[in-house]
């Protein structure tokens, strides 16, 4: 089975249930300093990542209730999530993680029951629900690397493969394909720029910053000016 065949018909549940695990692990040991640390979302603290997070599962919830027309999405995906992040700056960091919390599982809970051949009522219309777990994946993985989630070093290869493809079959999705050839080393782009597996991820999600090398983090940044 090749990655894009994998990533239509393999069940998505296992990769979106570990980023949770750690997700939910991290958070649990933070202190007040540790939540109102900067994130890599320019602008956002810890808390404020997850304040985002919680009001992606009420679009979640949303979605299975079947009421996204109450949801405003005026002025857009980015002025709909500042306001998100802007109603709950004043809670306590116990405060947005219940709320989150308490959502997360009741998606997760009826996820299950509609099972991954379901599909939902999204923004862009009915949409695999197997797809739709595979972008939540992808994106819960790229918030807890914007907030230091730690992976196990036997994980990490695995994690970083599976991003990988499904940020190629995202682009495809969007009618942005890439030319990529991979091999076991990395990755060779059109103009025949060779990329490691971490620094491709990094221009697949448009997150230099979570290189720690600088040369590598520059090289990523000069791609994306380059593509935009």
């Amino acid at each position: 089975m090749n990655r894009l065949q994998e990533i239509q018909t393999a069940d998505p549940f296992p990769h979106y249930d570990a980023e949770l695990r750690r997700m939910r692990e991290h958070l649990s040991g933070l202190d007040l300093a540790g939540w109102n640390a900067a994130s890599h979302c320019q602008g956002w603290s810890v808390k404020d990542v997850l304040a985002h997070l919680a009001a992606g599962e009420a679009y979640n919830q949303a979605c299975l209730d079947g009421t996204l027309r109450e949801l405003s999405f005026s002025g857009g995906i980015d002025a709909w999530n500042a306001r998100a992040v802007a109603e709950r700056r004043d809670r306590t960091p116990g405060e947005v993680m219940e709320e989150w919390a308490k959502r997360q599982a009741d998606v997760r809970e009826r996820w299950g029951r509609l099972g991954a051949d379901a599909r939902i009522p999204t923004s862009v219309g009915l949409y695999p629900l197997r797809l739709q777990v595979r972008h939540l994946a992808q994106e819960y993985a790229t918030h807890a690397d914007d907030i230091g989630v730690p992976v196990p070093d036997q994980e990490r290869e695995a994690r970083v493969r599976w991003r990988c493809a499904f940020g190629l079959f995202a682009r495809r999705e969007e009618g942005r394909p890439l030319e990529v050839r991979v091999d076991d080393g990395g990755v060779v782009l059109k103009g025949n720029h060779e990329l490691d597996m971490d620094s491709f991820l990094a221009f697949l999600t448009e997150r230099p910053q979570h290189l720690a090398d600088a040369r590598r983090r520059q090289r990523v940044e000069a791609l994306l000016r380059d593509r935009t």
